[in-house]
Formats: C-alpha cells, structure tokens, sequence
C-alpha cells in the first residue's frame, strides 16, 4: 500500500518561521556589532595617527634648533633662537633647521616655528621667511585636538630644569643663540592621559 503524503501543519511552519526571524535578528545584530566594532577601531585608529604625527613633528622641530635669532617684528632689535616666557600665551618660539626647500623657492632653510594652545587645540604656526615682519602672516596648522595641557622644560647648561628659556641671568648675546641640552614635553590629552618625550638637543 502505498504510504499517504502529508504536508507540513500550520504550527510547524510558524515555529520555523519563528525560529528563522530569531537567527535572522542574531545575525542582523552579530552585523551591525560588528560594523560598530569596525567603527570604533578605525577611528581609534586616526587618534593614533593624528597623535603620532603631532609628537613626531614636535619632537622634530626641538631635535633640530638652530642657534639662529630672528630681527624683531619691530625695529632693529633681535630675538633669541629659542624664546618661552612662562606669562605669554605662546608654548614656545623656535629656529628650526632644514626646512626642506624643495622647489628652490628664495628662502633659506632655517624656519621660525610658533606653538600654542587654543581653545583644546594644539597648533603649529611657521613664517614663510626666517626674519618676519609684521606683513607676514604665518602658515597655521592644527596638529592636535582635545588637549587639555602641554608643558614644556628646558635642562640648561648645568643639568637643571628650567621652564623659561633664555634663562634669567643669561648674557644678551650669548642667550640670542643659546640652545638648552634637553628639551621636555608633556601633552595631555582628554582621551589618552600624559605623553611625555624628552628631546637631546645636538650640540
């Protein structure tokens, strides 16, 4: 005799209905965590980068002071190679050697840097032309945001940390070109804590 067909009943087909939309909510869930999780990594990522690029050229720029002075923006006085004063607004001013020229634009390759801190942003500012005047305007660059501090010391002469530079006392002509042994500076970020880098200044 042959054997009866019989279909499926109605209560089979929803319960694998319903077993079909709960792996189909888990799988759509496992997607979006992990699209999230791709997310979260790829910009934690770029905080990586933009943290690395900003260190790396701070650290490049200290590593290669030039005892240069620069004219003042007015009249016919000069100003140090390396100037910080703890009451201004500025980090630290600085002459930095081998800019790269390049193109042989009529430059030379020593270039005045600028560093401040505005609002939570880190910014990097450069003249164009070694001795500026008040025509010039500097080039800025925001390297970093959400610091929240950065502090900088300098190791003078006889090994002691000093947070201005040219330290008091020094000689006019000779702080014009002074150049520290050591340079110290601390970035303190809102997401990442201190960084600290100590720089040995080339004699």
């Amino acid at each position: 005799m042959m054997r009866r067909l019989r279909g499926f009943t109605l209560i089979e087909v929803l319960v694998a209905t319903v077993i079909l939309a709960i792996l189909s909510i888990m799988a759509h869930r496992g997607v979006a965590e992990t699209r999230l999780a791709v997310e979260r990594t790829r910009g934690h990522m770029e905080r990586v980068r933009e943290v690395q690029r900003a260190v790396t050229l701070m650290t490049a720029d200290f590593r290669q002071l030039a005892p240069r002075p620069v004219r003042a923006l007015v009249g016919d006085g000069y100003r140090p190679a390396l100037e910080r004063d703890p009451n201004a607004i500025n980090l630290v001013e600085m002459s930095r050697d081998g800019w790269p020229n390049t193109i042989g634009a009529p430059r030379g390759t020593v270039q005045r840097v600028l560093y401040l801190v505005e609002e939570d942003k880190l910014i990097r500012r450069h003249w164009q032309v070694t001795d500026a005047t008040l025509a010039n305007e500097p080039v800025s660059r925001e390297l970093l945001s959400g610091v929240e501090q950065v502090r900088i010391r300098y190791m003078n002469g006889g090994r002691e940390w000093q947070e201005q530079w040219p330290p008091l006392g020094m000689p006019a002509p000779i702080a014009l070109r002074a150049r520290p042994l050591a340079v110290e500076f601390v970035i303190v970020l809102a997401d990442y804590g201190e960084i600290r880098r100590v720089i040995e200044v080339p004699g």
